[in-house]
């Protein structure tokens, strides 16, 4: 029974004495934080670490000389001299006859009074400690080199897995499209390049087009703002059309994928063509911790990245956005004239025209 009793007396011990090194380092850092607040926020200079701030009121006695400031929780009474600062962060702070003060006099949550003293630098008075709006940003640990690493590849990596579900949404929806956009760029390369650079310079003025002919009328005015976000989802469907479509072609040219089913061979040759273009901004994001080599490849991968994508946007506009089979495959249609019917090449054989006789019947 002793026994047990010495333990819990032990272990009341060990609890308080947690409690009280709790309570004394709250009261430390939140003493921290308002010198911090104080020095930066204020722009005072010398301030005292948390140990050498006197809790309540402190009298500086006539004929005494402190040098360094004084910080105190309570009324500062100041009768001989402080080479310093002297601050009160919760009271005022009084300079009597004869007190000298050779820095400032601050006084929070009160006044600075100078009875007949003398206060070398300003006199500030304020309600409460300035709020500093950079303190979360600054309190915040700089990321590690390995930490950063680590976050440019995740973002890579999920904006890759983000492209390559949409590559497998419009396999499955849009597959046909898909064909004859791979089609045209195929068939119409160069073409498709520059189509694409003209498109890109005419994305803003025929946006600008859009909104002013709607202007013109009172409703078009209110369709504006939808047709605005309409033309960006335009845009937006026709440039990842066409990226997907160049990595299926530079996908499948590498990876042909024989043997498999035709839709198995779209879905692997798109899927390694968006990790070809994706492995250089991995390999950027590997190397942050390298400015100079990260910015190197970061640099190809966007002028490849930029490349597909002009390809891209070149070929769904001249393929109408896949529905224009007949540019895809580069055949031109037959146009017939009105009058003419193609001749049957088996079957029954066309009617012969009846003849107008020349001769009337006696």
């Amino acid at each position: 029974m002793p026994t047990r009793l010495t333990m819990v007396l032990i272990l009341a011990l060990l609890v308080s004495g947690v409690l009280g090194a709790q309570s004394v380092r709250a009261p430390d850092s939140e003493l921290r934080r308002d010198l911090d607040r104080l020095a930066r926020g204020e722009l005072v200079a010398g301030l005292p670490g948390p140990d050498g701030v006197t809790e309540g009121p402190r009298t500086i006695a006539a004929g005494t000389l402190v040098r360094g400031a004084v910080v105190s929780r309570g009324p500062v009474d100041v009768s001989g001299t402080v080479d310093g600062t002297v601050v009160s962060l919760a009271g005022n702070v009084r300079v009597h006859r004869g007190g000298v003060v050779t820095g400032d006099a601050i006084a929070v949550g009160g006044q600075v009074l100078a009875d007949s003293g003398r206060v070398a630098g300003e006199m500030r008075s304020m309600g409460a400690l300035p709020t500093l709006f950079t303190s979360a940003a600054t309190a915040a640990e700089p990321r590690s080199p390995m930490r950063a690493t680590l976050d440019a590849a995740q973002l890579v990596a999920g904006v890759f897995a983000v492209i390559l579900i949409i590559a497998i949404g419009v396999l499955l929806f849009a597959g046909p499209k898909l064909d004859e956009v791979v089609g045209t760029l195929e068939r119409r390369f160069g073409r498709a390049f520059w189509m694409g650079i003209l498109g890109q310079l005419l994305i803003l003025p025929a946006l600008a087009v859009l909104c002013l002919a709607l202007a013109l009328t009172i409703i078009g005015v209110l369709l504006i703002p939808f047709a605005i976000v309409a033309y960006a989802i335009a845009v937006a469907g026709l440039v990842t059309l066409g990226f997907l479509a160049v990595a299926r072609l530079v996908g499948g040219a590498l990876f042909p994928g024989n043997g498999a089913t035709p839709r198995a061979r779209a879905l692997g040759g798109t899927a390694a063509g968006v990790a070809i273009f994706f492995a250089l901004w991995m390999v950027a994001a590997l190397l942050v911790s390298a400015p100079v080599a990260s910015t190197v490849i970061r640099s190809a991968a966007l002028a490849a990245t930029w490349a597909a994508g002009t390809l891209g946007l070149g070929a769904a506009i001249l393929s109408r956005a896949g529905t224009h089979r007949r540019v895809a495959s580069g055949n031109r249609p037959m146009e017939l004239a009105a009058w003419q019917t193609p001749t049957p090449i088996t079957g029954v054989v066309a009617a012969r025209r009846p003849v107008a006789s020349s001769k009337e019947a006696v």
